[in-house]
């Protein structure tokens, strides 16, 4: 799974802040709905991915897209927000969910066709103060609950203003977002409450929490972060605890599962590593250079793939040893995103739309 996105929704939410304030009064991107338009594949998108035979896209302006026929066309979903999407994911082929900018949290029922919004960033102050300060009436020397209380008063004083970078839900009913300065939300309802677990992640400097990947033993799972954060996620104990044996304490945007079990990472400046071991021990991936690696994906056959801001493709076929650059690259154009297409290609997000690649000669 790839967030990817991650740094280029970062970058795009730099600018759009100052203009959803200017605008407050007449311009609320949570009381808009996104607007309907022919070039709505065309528009910058930070994600894509496949569920089931149905594929699907997100990104700027509350924009949601849908294909059944492999990507030739898109259909535009209707949406309740204008917030700049970065994830979205499906547990069957009618129940969904998409998160971004703004804290929003949005499900479907219907195949992504429409979307309701569930959550947003305003929710997420208000609720967590209450919550934490519950918590720390019970116990009044807990210096954790405190530590969130005040978490949350600073979030109510900011409004709405940090994005959830992921969502992965294990069935129709239980689920997790997770964003910015570590923003951590679990739901065991299918999105009708949200808790907050921000005092459970081993995450005290609040550092944003970008990718997350399936790990062999069922219910965990690898994630990365800002500034080195490497966590294991338990969703069985409800516990992510810290990996301290970092390979670089730069950022990791992306994370992939080989069918050996491995992870690799990619992220800024490249860099990019590989672990057996759930990060006890950690190999250098042979690569070239490139910019920041924002996305990695697994294909049907093993092959792992991964994607530079710049526009570079890097294939693997080793489980991750070895990336090597594919001649796709030079087409590709800036990648946001990628996920496998029909046949021998990709399809791929980036700042103008949806984009077909063939990723070998």
């Amino acid at each position: 799974m790839a967030i990817k996105k991650a740094l280029l929704g970062i970058m795009l939410g730099a600018l759009l802040i100052p203009c959803t304030l200017s605008y407050a009064n007449t311009y609320d991107v949570l009381k808009l709905p996104a607007e309907p338009t022919k070039m709505a594949d065309k528009a910058p998108l930070f994600v894509v991915k496949k569920f089931g035979n149905r594929y699907f896209a997100a990104g700027d302006r509350g924009h949601i897209i849908y294909s059944d026929d492999g990507g030739k066309t898109w259909t535009q979903a209707a949406v309740p927000v204008r917030s700049t999407l970065l994830d979205i994911t499906f547990v069957n082929d009618k129940q969904g969910w998409a998160v971004g900018h703004e804290g929003v949290i949005l499900h479907s029922s219907d195949g992504g066709a429409t979307w309701e919004l569930q959550y947003d960033g305003l929710r997420y102050g208000q609720e967590g103060l209450a919550y934490y300060s519950k918590l720390l009436e019970q116990e009044p020397d807990n210096e954790i609950y405190a530590a969130m209380v005040g978490e949350m008063e600073f979030a109510i004083q900011q409004g709405a203003d940090k994005p959830f970078f992921g969502v992965n839900f294990y069935d129709e009913n239980t689920g997790h977002v997770a964003g910015a300065y570590g923003m951590f939300l679990l739901t065991r309802d299918g999105g009708k409450t949200w808790e907050h677990r921000l005092h459970v992640v081993e995450n005290e400097n609040f550092n944003h929490i970008f990718d997350f990947s399936p790990l062999p033993e069922p219910g965990k799972y690898f994630i990365s972060g800002e500034a080195g954060l490497l966590l294991i996620g338990d969703i069985n104990k409800q516990v992510a605890t810290r990996v301290h044996s970092v390979p670089w304490e730069g950022s990791f945007f992306a994370t992939v599962a080989a069918t050996d079990g491995a992870i690799v990472m990619g992220g800024l400046r490249g860099r990019m590593f590989r672990t057996e071991d759930q990060g006890q021990t950690w190999t250098v991936v042979e690569k070239p250079p490139t910019s920041a690696i924002v996305t990695e994906t697994r294909l049907t056959d093993g092959t792992l793939v991964a994607g530079g801001v710049g526009g570079e493709i890097l294939v693997s076929k080793d489980n991750g040893s070895v990336f090597t650059m594919s001649p796709a690259a030079g087409t590709a154009g800036p990648i946001f995103d990628m996920t496998q297409g029909e046949g021998n290609t990709l399809l791929l997000a980036g700042p103008r739309g949806i984009k077909s690649v063939t990723l070998t000669q």
